[in-house]
């Protein structure tokens, strides 16, 4: 099971984390994890190559996928870093809508 956490801070999204795999099927052959995969990666791809923004982050083949944009600088970008961020949520809810025994989504305010 993938287990998702987003942490929000004053509603925006400040950070998000993924660990594990989705084990929807075999290795090269789960399409759970693949979407999910591509749904967490998208963000920070359009931080790095579109907006020219660089949080900090961690990817590794153990299933692990960590974002932090808290206490950063986004270049009065915020819109545009919260737009990508609201929308990979919306796929993730869906897809742990859709895939209950695969994915765990978790969603926290920072107090």
């Amino acid at each position: 099971m993938t287990e998702i956490e987003i942490l929000r801070k004053n509603g925006r999204i400040i950070s998000y984390k993924a660990v594990g795999h989705a084990e929807y099927d075999e290795y090269g052959s789960d399409i759970v994890c693949a979407a999910l995969s591509t749904a967490l990666q998208f963000p920070l791809a359009g931080f790095q190559d579109v907006l020219e923004i660089y949080p900090r982050f961690e990817i590794s083949s153990e299933g692990l996928l960590s974002v932090e944009l808290a206490d950063m600088n986004l270049k009065g970008k915020e819109r545009e870093v919260n737009t990508l961020l609201e929308s990979m949520l919306v796929i993730v809810k869906q897809l742990s809508k859709d895939y209950p025994k695969n994915i765990k989504l978790v969603e926290k305010e920072e107090i």
